[in-house]
């Protein structure tokens, strides 16, 4: 689901270019996600104006041994005012310094650098074509989990809590929710329905706590908690079901 462009933050932006087999652009996607900011690639970002914005992800694959020409060249357009956090994807197993020449290259123009993040991708150059390509399936859901943990420590003013239900509750819907019907869509429980332009909880003890309608939700509007022994109460409840 598309973020509508007046819900986005415009605090941040993430630029990427992912030229190969899409690996950092399916990391991007996800941490563009989490802080529901808009996701360009570089050459686009090469005709934007970044000015109006307080932080910028900077994201590509590690080719030889530096970020892409294009993302380095970005760093043309920053200022001192710009924070910047740094991504790559990358075919060997450790970072090394991979990232030392964007490091060098913001650090030169007084560009704070608030985190770096990397992890393997898929790759099939090199040696790695002996064996059809290195780190298949990689980046994986654990990899961009890893990447949104990261997201959550460098920027926590820009993440929702995704947990924060209301006493008593298990699943609820927040303030922000715009009525896209997303949650509907997705859920195999129908624990969702649409009243006055917003989605309502309709049926909570059917939830599963699967997840689902989190990740496909554009503005972050659905909250699940859960503790341990609430959790057993959802198993037991739902162990005897034969279909959905």
């Amino acid at each position: 689901m598309q973020l509508k462009e007046q819900d986005m933050n415009k605090d941040v932006i993430i630029i990427c270019q992912s030229i190969y087999h899409g690996n950092t652009m399916k990391l991007a996607r996800a941490l563009s996600g989490k802080l529901q900011c808009r996701l360009i690639t570089a050459s686009e970002a090469l005709l934007a104006d970044l000015s109006d914005y307080k932080i910028v992800g900077l994201a590509s694959g590690i080719y030889f041994t530096s970020h892409h020409p294009e993302i380095m060249a970005i760093v043309d357009r920053l200022n001192a005012n710009h924070k910047t956090f740094i991504i790559s994807t990358r075919g060997r197993p450790y970072l090394g310094n991979y990232h030392a020449a964007l490091k060098d290259a913001l650090t030169n123009k007084g560009i704070e650098i608030i985190g770096q993040f990397s992890t393997k991708g898929y790759d099939c150059t090199g040696p790695f074509n002996l064996i059809r390509g290195g780190n298949k399936g990689r980046p994986n859901e654990k990899d961009e989990l890893r990447g949104i943990k990261f997201i959550d420590k460098i920027m926590p003013e820009y993440i929702q809590d995704l947990t924060a239900v209301p006493n008593g509750r298990n699943v609820s819907i927040a303030p922000q929710c715009v009525g896209c019907g997303s949650c509907i869509a997705i859920c195999p429980m129908h624990v969702f329905d649409i009243k006055s332009n917003r989605a309502e909880v309709i049926n909570e003890q059917e939830c599963i706590h699967c997840g689902l309608c989190q990740k496909e939700c554009p503005d972050q509007s659905i909250l699940i908690h859960h503790t341990t022994r609430e959790l057993i109460e959802i198993v037991k409840r739902h162990s005897r079901r034969k279909s959905l």
